[in-house]
């Protein structure tokens, strides 16, 4: 069993594996209402990443924040459960890599989509929402 105090925050994939992210212990977290969440968000993170580290992605990927697959840890105090959210692009063992990094208990954790982080064409946003 895990003992280590579970992490809430914002994260982005590339290439098989967490390649950035920003995560805080629950206990420092930001409070908003029955949720608890990190202390930043993906634009302005991606902002400070411009500085470097975003060096090792390719130059046409840098750009945006919403150019690689991306997602945020939420701990929901009313259900006792975190929750990933996260893009249409993501594998079953992508986000156990997510909860494994941010030491996530696997019994309150919930994957969840969330439309705000997939990646959708044009045609399916039509189809979406008609």
């Amino acid at each position: 069993m895990n003992n280590e105090e579970p992490f809430i925050g914002i994260f982005w994939f590339y290439n098989g594996s967490v390649m950035f992210s920003h995560a805080v212990p629950l206990s420092k977290g930001i409070h908003y209402g029955n949720a608890i969440t990190g202390t930043k968000d993906h634009a302005d993170y991606w902002e400070e990443l411009k500085k470097g580290s975003l060096s090792i992605l390719p130059a046409h990927l840098r750009t945006e924040y919403f150019s690689i697959p991306r997602g945020r840890v939420v701990y929901h105090s009313d259900s006792d459960q975190f929750f990933v959210y996260h893009g249409n692009n993501l594998k079953k063992k992508d986000l156990q890599q997510v909860a494994k990094l941010f030491h996530l208990p696997k019994e309150k954790t919930i994957f969840e989509q969330d439309l705000h982080y997939c990646d959708y064409s044009d045609e399916d946003w039509s189809t979406i929402f008609g």
